[in-house]
């Protein structure tokens, strides 16, 4: 399975073409979304979208071309690792992609954009912020356009450190295991300070992965 394949550290070596492929038998194009999907479907798409952005610039030519691919899950996959790849070269490409026929794709485009930060793809998304009617679409190009600052420092590290076993930690009805997050102010929080203190729920107000 894609999840087995995609378990092992990420590897340099592999092809982001090959990669696509397997993940494309994996998600064929008539599948849900990949939000709907059990456990280790995603954690699957995690871990793919985590080798994809390993093999660095080599993956920009191929991920570039699978935006216009048949299946979504491979645009929207594509898009995203372009987004973490700050490959502002697939911008024209990424640009198209405002107009997928699926919503969910479209989403992916603007949040690519957005971290971009390039001007043509910040006139794009202007005036996708007018012509487009679906809301969640609306909503991620306001957001996109919102961002001014191109993708974090940290961002495509902390997704290559990412590890199987780092996403089948929480369990239900276990206790949490011990993270720290930032909140929007930048304070960092465990979740060890609050034991026998309170409950704790995490709000995630805007982020699809």
């Amino acid at each position: 399975s894609l999840w087995a394949a995609a378990a092992g550290r990420p590897s340099f070596g592999q092809d982001a073409g090959v990669l696509l492929a397997e993940f494309s038998k994996e998600w064929p194009e008539k599948r849900t979304p990949y939000r709907t999907e059990g456990d280790q479907t995603w954690k699957a798409y995690a871990l793919s979208l985590r080798n994809l952005v390993a093999q660095g610039a080599k993956a920009v030519p191929h991920l570039t071309e699978a935006l216009s691919d048949k299946n979504p899950q491979v645009r929207a996959l594509s898009a995203r690792a372009l987004g973490f790849l700050a490959a502002k070269e697939s911008a024209p490409s990424a640009i198209k992609l405002l107009d997928d026929p699926l919503p969910w794709v479209a989403c992916v485009a603007a949040d690519t954009l957005g971290q971009f930060q390039d001007a043509a793809g910040l006139q794009a998304l202007e005036q996708a912020k007018t012509r487009l009617q679906h809301p969640d679409v609306v909503l991620h190009v306001n957001k996109a356009l919102e961002r001014k600052v191109p993708l974090e420092e940290d961002a495509r590290e902390l997704l290559l450190k990412m590890e199987a076993k780092s996403l089948d930690v929480a369990k239900i009805g276990q206790p949490a295991p011990d993270f720290a997050l930032k909140d929007s102010d930048g304070k960092e929080w465990t979740v060890s300070q609050f034991k026998g203190r309170k409950l704790v729920a995490l709000v995630f107000i805007y982020g699809d992965g």
